[in-house]
């Protein structure tokens, strides 16, 4: 005798049975952060709630490091030791042995903004599960008008949307009265460079921006206007991380730099200016890479940093929207983090058979939209005066997108005398516009 057993699918596990989301390791590392970096420290306070820790022992540690940073109390493994035996939560959260590893725990503490983002994404997540729980409750309800309650849901979705965000949302301004508000520029060199500022300087291979960068960094941190050296200006910190050449051939680049400051009475101090090379390049959508220019920010804390060339800030494909982005996302963390200008350069596309090369940097478009400013170098037309020949090289400096605000760049440069470059009015230019057809020198 045959028995059928009827087939039945097995069931997934109940949802509640699942380990809600969390990570313990981002958990730790953004405790240890705070014990390491008072900048960490104060970027997480301002970003994290206490109640996206998922173990409780983590929220009353994370509790006791804000009384502490509220009143003003250093914080370290061991003063937070003291200050939860004090207040009786020491023992309950695991002992001074566990403060100490939440020090050891963290990778890197300038990365503690990050590791607050890894902890609030997985609490977003376990409040996502609690309300679609609540709306189920709610949809197997039969005394309310299923309109409200599709409302009610509604209702609920956003506020998790906007949960922690509404004290960042200010309210509206009439436009009667956003301009009245007085408007002040913070230069670096008056009409020229303002912090905030970011440039994107491109030419073909060869092209002179690498000396022209160079140029323009020694300027900035002597105090002399890059353009016009019988003009002084005040000095300000410069951070160049040089991502293309190696050690001993920049130092070969900015020794007749710094003596042309020196000819001009206005040689660098000590502590204006600071360069890493590292010609392998880096890799921006790395966290470590992103950790190691990020530190140098904001140890140094630079007016006008100087990161670059764009090719090599990434290890992926060069017109890939998505990596130029996330590069795009730490550079302007960078200048957020220091208040400065952000100065790069980038290779032009090749000519092709018809009209003169781009100028648009090579590669993503984002680095077409995402700079206030970009300029390109290219020979004028009079080959005499483009030749690289002493006291000529000419090139236009090109604007290749449109300026966001109103600045005194040059029209043309030339081989300088005491300086690489140097600007010069052609001989052919108009006496109103400067314009001039060939940016003829002689």
């Amino acid at each position: 005798m045959t028995t059928e057993i009827a087939w039945e699918p097995a069931l997934d596990p109940a949802p509640f049975e699942r380990t809600p989301p969390h990570d313990p390791v981002a958990e730790m590392s953004v405790l240890g952060a705070c014990l390491l970096s008072s900048e960490a420290c104060r970027a997480v306070l301002d970003f994290l709630n206490p109640a996206a820790f998922y173990e409780r022992r983590h929220e009353d540690i994370f509790n006791g490091i804000g009384r502490m940073h509220a009143t003003g109390q250093p914080i370290d493994p061991i003063t937070l030791a003291k200050h939860l035996a004090d207040s009786g939560d020491l023992a309950r959260v695991g002992g001074p042995g566990y403060i100490h590893q939440l020090a050891r725990a963290v990778p890197t503490a300038a990365n503690g903004e990050y590791y607050a983002e890894i902890v609030e994404d997985r609490y977003l997540r376990r409040e996502l599960i609690k309300l679609g729980t609540s709306v189920v409750t709610m949809g197997y309800a039969t005394d309310d008008d299923t309109y409200d309650l599709v409302e009610r849901a509604v209702a609920m979705a956003r506020e998790l949307r906007d949960r922690g965000q509404a004290t960042d949302d200010l309210p509206t301004e009439d436009l009667l009265d956003f301009v009245q508000h007085e408007d002040n520029y913070d230069w670096i060199v008056p009409g020229l460079l303002e912090r905030g500022d970011r440039l994107i300087l491109t030419a073909s291979e060869g092209g002179g921006k690498s000396t022209l960068l160079r140029q323009i960094a020694v300027c900035l941190a002597a105090g002399i206007h890059p353009f016009d050296p019988a003009t002084y200006t005040d000095p300000v910190r410069v951070l160049v991380l040089d991502c293309e050449n190696g050690e001993p051939a920049s130092r070969r680049k900015y020794r007749p730099l710094l003596n042309a400051a020196e000819r001009a009475k206005r040689g660098l101090r000590r502590g204006q200016f600071h360069i890493e090379c590292r010609p392998a390049g880096v890799d921006l959508t790395r966290p470590a890479d992103r950790a190691w220019v990020m530190r140098r920010v904001e140890r140094l804390m630079p007016d006008v940093l100087i990161v670059g060339p764009v090719y090599r800030l990434h290890a992926g494909n060069p017109n890939d929207e998505e990596l130029a982005r996330k590069v795009s996302v730490v550079i302007d963390e960078a200048r957020a983090t220091a208040g400065c200008a952000v100065l790069m350069e980038a290779h032009s596309p090749h000519g092709g058979p018809v009209g003169p090369r781009s100028l648009r940097p090579l590669g993503s478009s984002l680095w077409m939209r995402w700079p206030e400013f970009g300029f390109g170098l290219r020979p004028v037309e009079d080959e005499k005066s483009a030749a690289n020949e002493p006291g000529a090289r000419g090139r236009r400096v090109v604007p290749w997108r449109g300026m966001r605000d109103e600045r005194d760049w040059p029209q043309f440069v030339k081989q300088g005398q005491s300086w690489p470059w140097e600007s010069y009015r052609p001989v052919d230019a108009d006496q109103f516009t400067g314009y001039s057809a060939t940016g003829a020198i002689w």
